[in-house]
């Protein structure tokens, strides 16, 4: 069973040490909805927003997540998620760190739409448009503070002279280690958890496995074949989803 071990803690603080020792003690609430519809703005006519953040605004930071994952069973992400499809990535919305659909804060998230190619497995139909989330993303450092835990905040503050630390760069990227990034336009055979809001009003399906679990696909009946992640091979799609 594939686990990654290293606590997010840790990875809060050495990315929190790269920000600037200057800093203010007040703390700005965060605005998600403004936030989220600053990136789509940003974005104009593109369907990635995050390509209209410059590379020099970004401050990048790699987390190690526990998650289980048998990476010796090529079946794992069919056999024990609900839904495997063939995807069109039509979008990535932007990031977030606080979820509508669980309503609470969460390790940065990226978010965007998809439309179903072919289903493998599960009860989403070929042609449908379903929102997606996935583990890992850009957002601006005030979200990305609000997402921290109070021991993590009161760490940070004590190691910067009792002040808040103030970022040297408008927004953090969080990405696991070993990841993989989601691309627009790009087709992917992925495993879908199935997620809604409380009052049923809002739904999603989680990108479920990290670089296990969003192969790209190219080609198409026989000649289908997905990309390894870890190897960088071309592989059949049978090697991943059952086929009839």
């Amino acid at each position: 069973m594939n686990k990654l071990k290293v606590s997010f803690m840790v990875a809060a603080m050495l990315l929190l040490s790269g920000v600037s020792s200057c800093a203010s003690d007040a703390r700005q609430p965060v605005d998600h909805a403004s936030n989220q519809q600053v990136k789509q703005t940003e974005t104009g006519s593109s369907n990635d927003a995050y390509a209209s953040i410059p590379s020099d605004e970004i401050q990048h930071g790699q987390t190690e997540v526990e998650f289980l994952w048998d990476a010796k069973d090529p079946y794992y992400g069919y056999n024990n998620l609900p839904v495997a499809a063939r995807v069109h990535i039509d979008s990535i919305d932007g990031g977030r760190t606080f979820s509508p659909i669980t309503n609470q804060y969460v390790i940065a998230q990226t978010i965007g739409k998809m439309t179903v190619r072919e289903v493998y497995k599960g009860d989403v139909k070929p042609g449908d448009q379903l929102n997606y989330s996935r583990g890992g993303g850009i957002v601006t450092f005030d979200e990305y503070w609000s997402s921290l835990n109070q021991q993590q905040k009161d760490k940070a503050v004590s190691q910067n002279n009792g002040r808040r630390p103030t970022p040297e760069k408008k927004y953090v990227e969080k990405k696991f280690i070993d990841d993989i990034d989601i691309e627009v336009g790009k087709e992917y055979v992925v495993f879908l958890l199935p997620q809604s809001s409380k009052d049923g009003k809002l739904h999603e399906y989680l990108m479920d496995g990290f670089q296990f679990g969003l192969r790209e696909v190219k080609g198409s009946g026989a000649e289908t074949t997905v990309l390894n992640n870890e190897t960088k091979e071309w592989e059949s799609l049978g090697s991943v989803v059952k086929l009839p």
